[in-house]
Parts: structure tokens; C-alpha cells; sequence
């Protein structure tokens, strides 16, 4: 496994324990977080989130939403480049609701000397790999 997604097995590790400080050390102050799934306490205008107070304000609200919360890699579907397109397993309950998810997404996350620049979810592989630019290999 590469570094990079080492750091990406890491960072979603440390945010399914809800511990910010360890997500954002592998995180680039300068990092552009798209968001995966719309929440009731953030502006529905809002899509993208930018540097670290932006994307803790992201966080909180997003922990605040489920009482139980794990991502997982299943599978680095492409790592090369300082781009990594990984297949995700999103497991939650709702706090309010307690509604139970669990379901498969992906991840195109690019990399700049071995932080996260940029994260997009994207529903499908088939998008994550257009929305990529890269061809399935």
C-alpha cells in the first residue's frame, strides 16, 4: 500500500473516532472538501468546504448528525500520481432518526506531498473514475 493511502486509511480511521486534530494532520491547510451528504445545520448553498476551520465546522456538524459513524477503505481502486480513487464503506445511525445506513462510496481523493488536497465523493465507481480523468486499469 502506498503512503498515500496509508494516510487516507488513517485519516478516515481517525475521523470514524471523531478525532479532528489526527484527520487534519493528514490534511493540507489549503484543503477543498466537497461534501457527501447534505446536513440540516449547514447552508444548503454550501457544497464546498475550504482549510481547516471551514472543514472542522464541517466535521462537527456532520458527528452531530449520527451517533454511531465508521468509514472504512474496502478496496484503492487507483493510486498513482498523488491521486488515489478509493471504494468506501459508510456505516451510520441516525441520532435523531436512528435510521441505519450502510452503503458503498467512493472516493477521489488527490494528494500533494502526502496530505489531502482534495476530497469528491461520488456515488458510483463509474463516476469517481470520469470524474477523475482517469481510465479504469
Amino acid at each position: 500500500m502506498s503512503e498515500n493511502a496509508e494516510v487516507m486509511r488513517r485519516g478516515l480511521a481517525a475521523f470514524s473516532r471523531g478525532d479532528w486534530d489526527a484527520v487534519l494532520a493528514g490534511v493540507d491547510p489549503e484543503i477543498e472538501w466537497h461534501l457527501t451528504f447534505q446536513l440540516p445545520d449547514l447552508p444548503p448553498d454550501k457544497k464546498v468546504f475550504h482549510g481547516y476551520d471551514e472543514v472542522r465546522t464541517l466535521f462537527d456538524a456532520f458527528r452531530s448528525v449520527w451517533d454511531e459513524l465508521t468509514i472504512d477503505v474496502e478496496e484503492v481502486l487507483h493510486d498513482a500520481d498523488d491521486l488515489l480513487i478509493l471504494r468506501v464503506r459508510f456505516r451510520g445511525r441516525g441520532g435523531r432518526s436512528g435510521i441505519e445506513v450502510d452503503r458503498m462510496l467512493f472516493y477521489v481523493e488527490d494528494m500533494r506531498n502526502g496530505k489531502l488536497v482534495r476530497q469528491r465523493p461520488f456515488e458510483t465507481e463509474e463516476g469517481a473514475f470520469a470524474g477523475a480523468g482517469v481510465e479504469r486499469g
